[in-house]
């Protein structure tokens, strides 16, 4: 199976092409180099065979599955020429941007010692696992909302559009890989 990816060097773009190529997914990928970061991102999966970066004039209209990541969304549209809405919760993990205290989402430093990443942050490796999942599902919702399982806020969205996912480690342990990680490649951040 062929897939897009709009944005493929984004930190969550780039962690959507390394799952899809981890399991076995053939990528086309679309993004500019406008960035040491990106360029730095390109060069983990450029030499993939399985991948290959392309210009937006480039765009093949035959592919089974695409995926455009914007700051807090995913369009996903399945073989099925279904399209899906996948609203993102506060997603952590490697390169995305950060300090050594803290994060920064849709513009905001969120301190990793709130309670709002505490509650409702996700690590990008288990919101991978549940993404796999989802692009095999012949049911997924037209709109899905992600959430941590942590997150007690009482909202009003339907739950039959809305999934809770668990970290498969604490919070706090992949906050300390992920800040190793940070500690190791500070310049690329």
């Amino acid at each position: 199976m062929l897939f897009l990816v709009e944005n493929c060097f984004q930190w969550v773009g780039f962690h959507i092409v390394n799952c899809l190529l981890e399991n076995g997914y053939k990528v086309d990928g679309i993004d500019d180099l406008s960035s040491d970061k990106k360029k730095h991102l390109s060069m983990f999966v450029g030499r993939n065979s399985s991948f290959q970066h392309i210009s937006s004039s480039e765009r093949d209209a035959t592919y089974d599955s695409s995926i455009k990541i914007t700051e807090n969304q995913l369009d996903l549209t399945l073989q099925q020429n279904t399209s899906h809405l996948i609203k993102l919760p506060i997603l952590f993990g490697e390169w995305m941007p950060m300090k050594i205290n803290g994060m920064y989402h849709h513009n905001s430093f969120i301190p990793f010692d709130s309670d709002i990443f505490l509650n409702e942050a996700i690590y990008i490796g288990d919101f991978m696992k549940s993404l796999t999942q989802w692009i095999k599902s012949s049911q997924l919702p037209e709109i899905l909302e992600v959430k941590s399982i942590n997150n007690k806020q009482s909202e009003e969205i339907k739950l039959e559009n809305s999934v809770y996912i668990r970290n498969n480690r604490t919070i706090e342990e992949n906050l300390k890989m992920v800040i190793k990680h940070y500690e190791k490649f500070e310049d690329f951040y």
